[in-house]
């Protein structure tokens, strides 16, 4: 059986077209053997009613704590299928996609996969602004991270006892990096697996709401000190968060060396990488940009040592159908 584990928090419109696209998926592909489960983590907007429309779906409400990892542990934890396919309720995902990973006689191809996903990027009027392809490759590749789409086994998931509940942000990364850990790789298919509708990641709305809800403190900060033994983990930081490097090495050596001169390096990097995200996203102010990655990179650095959000949670939920 494959379980359809869909999760979100006021999603309205989004969740409509992702519930529709996932049973005309399983129309397209003729599934006999599957289930569908929406977690909702206490909505304030119509999601419920527009979940009940879809008379197969099965409906629980978190009524307490509440986030995506939560969420996608207590899909789990009520589904019945030997297979997950998780995904974000602003998801709409194509249904040719699931053909070529999985069919009811031989499961899932790879234990761990994704796909391709075109960004439909809105503003705050919820107008369609922009779109492009994340990982635009022509190649199938191997990957140690994943996003809110993918499918896995069950066995898989349980290995690893699922997501940590204490990510608010970043819980599928961490994921993804405890897999690789044990030598389990994404496989993200060359082929467009889902439309996703959101708004622009570099945008100053939502770079400036994900600081002061202090995501990046759970995006870094906690992500690197949980893996700080996992050498997928470096990679990662490398790649997206190598001004903060740059701030702690040029910090260091500025204190030895008794000379700050030398945290120019720092401003003239952070500049170069702000400019290159300027050509991409028009619409976001330069001088927002190098304040807040300047903010990102000191606070991230500080909260490595310092930032312990809480372990416990309080899982109550309600079934609606």
């Amino acid at each position: 059986m494959i379980s359809f584990i869909i999760i979100g928090r006021n999603e309205g419109w989004k969740l409509t077209k992702c519930l529709k696209s996932v049973f005309n998926t399983i129309t397209f592909n003729k599934l006999e053997n599957y289930e569908v489960i929406f977690i909702d983590s206490n909505s304030q907007d119509d999601s419920i009613n527009r979940a009940k429309i879809f008379s197969e779906v099965r409906i629980y409400k978190l009524i307490e704590d509440y986030n995506a990892a939560i969420a996608r542990n207590l899909g789990a934890q009520k589904s019945n299928g030997e297979l997950f396919f998780f995904i974000d309720a602003d998801m709409e995902i194509m249904p040719n996609f699931l053909r070529l990973v999985y069919d009811e006689n031989h499961g899932l191809y790879s234990n761990f996969i994704s796909g391709r996903l075109i960004n439909y990027y809105y503003n705050s009027d919820a107008q369609l602004v922009s779109q492009d392809i994340y990982n635009k490759s022509n190649n199938d590749r191997i990957e140690s991270t994943t996003g809110g789409l993918f499918l896995i086994t069950r066995d898989n998931w349980n290995l690893i006892e699922g997501m940590r509940n204490v990510f608010n942000k970043s819980q599928d990364i961490d994921l993804a990096l405890r897999l690789a850990k044990r030598n389990i790789f994404l496989t993200r298919k060359k082929e467009i697996a889902a439309i996703h509708h959101t708004i622009p990641y570099k945008g100053n709305l939502r770079i400036w709401k994900d600081f002061i809800n202090k995501n990046h403190l759970y995006a870094r900060s906690l992500l690197y000190r949980k893996n700080i033994l996992n050498f997928y983990m470096y990679k990662r930081l490398v790649r997206n968060d190598y001004t903060l490097i740059i701030l702690f090495l040029l910090t260091i050596i500025s204190l030895v060396f008794k000379d700050l001169i030398l945290m120019n390096l720092y401003f003239f990097v952070l500049l170069i990488r702000t400019l290159n995200i300027k050509k991409k996203e028009s619409s976001t102010n330069i001088l927002s940009l190098i304040i807040f990655y300047m903010l990102r990179d000191v606070t991230t650095f500080i909260g490595f040592f310092i930032f312990f959000p809480k372990t416990k949670f309080k899982i109550k939920f309600r079934t609606i159908l």
